[in-house]
């Protein structure tokens, strides 16, 4: 059930959260977990008068290419060790899950403990993360800018939290992001409590205008960057330079970004880097006509989709007839028999992964010619959040 807002709850959410991820100090005083506790609705199943299990879901605006719509994280999904294994959580997710349906949230977004445990609500991977490890060895094959200027040091400084800022928001206009969420002002300020080694560097073009940023944490001899945006070549290689300039021969650097990021371009020994891809979060549809409405087809035509089965969600299952020209997309729900059919996992790892059409019906995800000439833009996710 929908937990009420109040001192007792929040008390027992503490002890029960505190418990099931070994976290330290009373979290009824911890600015992270309050944060996120007062911007977020708790669901919970309660058990003579205590709380035996827990999910929070926090609301945020994102955007899925042509449209802004709303997004449910949902996060600290636990239970007390003498409830586990009973069917608490799977009650509270089917419970939320329609919630969010009759609110209009669209879809939903989680860091998953055990992918096949979410899997069987009908989650899959849609997110995926780049990493770069390298040394300065790396760092001095790249072609340095002598033009423009990095400025860094803590969020606080207005200056350059505005340079990010503006950064931020630009791709957050476009109608090429897939999946990300725009970040309120809370949920800024929340770094600074959440990551309070983490540093701010923004680089600032030939004008003065800001062209690239990056949040990273300088830990003895290693580096990590954990959010990194560009709008120009310079922007990386200046950013790049000033990451140099952080450490010496011996220090390791490790860059975290989108895995279409081809940053690995900026570097003329690329046999120096280390690249890995691996799986950052799982997407469930919950409004599967919202969320095709939001796509970009590539190609003009009329082409009939259909979810074959979405138990969880009822309200998915049927077709839909799509025609796009050069002008507008049209999406309608029809009786006409799908000519590519697929389960509501599949569609999500077609609509909101980096799944392709072609790749699902070649690997057999969903059902269709294999010449189709329907195709959904894949865009990208420029910034990672977690929660």
């Amino acid at each position: 059930m929908k937990l009420q807002k109040n001192e007792e709850t929040l008390n027992q959410i503490a002890v029960l959260v505190k418990e099931a991820f070994n976290k330290k100090g009373d979290l009824t005083k911890d600015p992270n977990f309050y944060s996120r506790y007062k911007h977020s609705d708790g669901y919970g199943i309660i058990n003579e008068n205590k709380l035996a299990s827990y999910v929070m879901v926090n609301t945020f605006d994102s955007r899925v290419f042509t449209k802004k719509l709303p997004m449910a994280a949902i996060g600290y999904v636990s239970s007390s060790k003498e409830c586990r294994g009973q069917g608490n959580i799977s009650k509270l997710i089917l419970e939320i899950l329609k919630d969010l349906h009759d609110q209009g949230i669209p879809y939903t977004n989680l860091a998953p403990f055990s992918e096949s445990f979410y899997q069987q609500y009908g989650f899959e991977n849609t997110i995926y993360l780049k990493s770069y490890d390298f040394t300065q060895k790396a760092l001095k094959t790249v072609k340095k800018t002598s033009d423009g200027e990095v400025k860094y040091g803590k969020w606080e400084d207005l200056i350059i939290q505005n340079g990010a800022a503006q950064l931020y928001e630009i791709p957050m206009h476009s109608t090429n992001e897939r999946n990300t969420m725009n970040r309120p002002y809370w949920w800024w300020q929340r770094f600074q409590t959440y990551y309070p080694d983490r540093k701010l560097a923004v680089y600032f073009g030939r004008v003065g205008l800001p062209e690239a940023y990056m949040f990273y944490t300088v830990n003895g001899s290693n580096v990590k960057v954990d959010d990194l945006y560009s709008t120009t070549g310079d922007g990386f290689r200046g950013l790049l330079g000033f990451l140099e300039s952080l450490g010496d021969s011996s220090t390791k650097y490790t860059i975290l970004t989108a895995p279409n990021n081809n940053l690995a371009d900026f570097f003329s020994n690329q046999s120096l880097l280390d690249i890995k891809i691996r799986p950052y979060m799982m997407s469930r549809i919950i409004d599967f006509e919202t969320i095709l409405s939001s796509m970009k087809l590539v190609n003009q035509g009329t082409f009939v989709v259909e979810v074959k089965e979405d138990k969880l969600c009822p309200w998915n299952k049927g077709s839909w007839e799509i025609t796009k020209t050069d002008k507008e997309l049209k999406i309608s729900k029809t009786d006409k028999p799908g000519e590519i059919k697929g389960t509501i996992k599949s569609w999500t790892k077609v609509l909101l992964g980096e799944l392709t059409v072609k790749e699902a019906i070649q690997f057999g995800e969903i059902k269709g010619d294999k010449y189709t000439k329907l195709a959904f833009s894949k865009g990208t996710i420029s910034f990672y959040d977690y929660y």
